[in-house]
């Protein structure tokens, strides 16, 4: 049993997740290692699967679960080598609410490692609502990172509040026509 369930049964359904926290340990970052020796999370494929299902809903989905999502790619990115674009649908999820304190949760998942550093969109940092609202947010914080956020912020091109619904509404639309596509196409067993 996965995740997500198929459309039919919507038991384990977006909403089904987001609706209790206690469900929400189901999909907690676990750090282990494969037979190799190589890092990996037990549960990274079951919120791989509702990251998905949540891209493809009409969001914003619920705050404190965006967070959690959030985290878990996190923890998930800061164990494992590479690059999933699980954090970034998360990260997503998360920009929708358009909070400016939530630049600290992004900034996280941005320095989580070399490989976010490289893949997440920087821009994302300006979700709360453009450059000149995201850098006054930082500046007049007491965070333990702000000097660093400061510095990034500055080399970002400048954008407004627009400019950044514009990119998450294409990020967005781009995942989703993604995993469209994947489900229309036939499984090679298929043909």
């Amino acid at each position: 049993m996965t995740a997500i369930q198929d459309e039919a049964d919507d038991t384990l359904g977006p909403a089904w997740w987001a609706e209790d926290p206690e469900r929400w340990d189901l999909l907690c970052f676990e750090a282990a290692h494969d037979e190799a020796g190589l890092p990996l999370d037990r549960w990274w494929k079951d919120r791989s699967d509702v990251l998905e299902a949540l891209i493809l809903a009409p969001g914003p989905v619920d705050h404190d679960f965006a967070c959690f999502l959030l985290d878990q790619e996190t923890r998930f990115h800061r164990h494992c080598w590479g690059f999933s674009h699980s954090i970034e649908v998360a990260a997503l999820l998360l920009t929708e609410h358009r909070r400016s304190d939530d630049v600290w949760r992004l900034w996280l998942a941005i320095t989580a490692s070399f490989d976010t550093w490289c893949g997440l969109p920087h821009r994302l940092l300006l979700a709360g609502g453009g450059t000149a609202r995201t850098v006054a947010h930082v500046a007049g914080s007491g965070h333990d990172q702000r000097h660093n956020l400061l510095q990034r912020l500055q080399e970002i091109p400048e954008a407004t509040d627009d400019d950044v619904t514009v990119l998450i509404a294409e990020r967005r639309r781009y995942y989703s026509d993604a995993l469209r596509e994947l489900d229309a196409s036939p499984e090679p067993d298929d043909e």
